[in-house]
């Protein structure tokens, strides 16, 4: 059985700030000093048939760049090193450089996003025995089903001065896990600034206890291995 200290999770990010109506305009420049910049930190940077800027990394994930700001994605790595600092702050780093790209903006929006995937055996039944059940009894009394082809449930909320957002969706194949947390960039003057008051130990310790419920009834083998981080590209 593994831990979820062992499970991968893909992470993404995102910085907005005002339209730059100046940038697919300069992306060439751009895409050559962004270069020069990342050095051995970037795979390759291509411009794309809308004129925005992709950065494939070499450790944490592909960016892109538009007039609007830097999204992030695809960094997989696995619960416990998204806690060690200095594998978190090559992520930071690497949008906060690109976020200024085109010259100094004042962000409007932060968010990070996290993404995991669970393979336990009768997913669906196992959910309903968590309490989707109720929710479903509570809804449709007697004609509640007694089985299930998908189940999806998402919520927002406030959290001091994040908004954070929880989805869970499940099919008989896996169950999918997404938590997202984002702030506007009046509370925060840069990303790392966002990221540092997010608190990642947190949000893990807040997850955990459900995770393990669905690594427990995995089939031996299937978490806990860094062979399979491309299945969730």
């Amino acid at each position: 059985m593994s831990n979820f200290d062992e499970s991968i999770v893909s992470v993404s990010g995102r910085l907005t700030h005002k339209w730059d109506f100046t940038f697919r305009k300069n992306n060439g420049e751009i895409a050559n000093r962004l270069q020069a910049e990342l050095g051995s930190a970037q795979k390759q940077i291509t411009i794309d048939s809308e004129g925005d800027l992709e950065i494939e990394t070499n450790d944490v994930g592909t960016f892109f760049v538009t007039p609007r700001g830097v999204v992030a994605a695809g960094w997989l790595t696995d619960s416990k090193s998204l806690l060690v600092q200095q594998e978190i702050g090559k992520f930071t780093r690497t949008i906060e450089l690109l976020a200024k790209a085109n010259g100094a903006w004042t962000s409007e929006s932060y968010n990070v996003r996290f993404f995991f995937r669970f393979r336990p055996g009768n997913s669906l039944n196992l959910l309903r025995e968590h309490g989707f059940k109720n929710i479903l009894e509570s809804m449709l009394g007697e004609q509640a089903p007694s089985d299930t082809e998908s189940f999806k449930f998402s919520t927002s909320y406030r959290k001091e001065v994040f908004s954070d957002f929880l989805e869970l969706e499940a099919s008989p194949k896996d169950v999918q896990l997404r938590y997202s947390r984002s702030a506007s960039g009046s509370d925060f003057a840069t990303y790392h600034a966002f990221l540092d008051s997010v608190g990642l130990a947190g949000i893990m310790k807040d997850l955990k206890p459900f995770a393990e419920v669905l690594l427990q009834a995995e089939p031996r083998g299937l978490l806990g291995r860094l062979g399979s981080l491309s299945e969730m590209k």
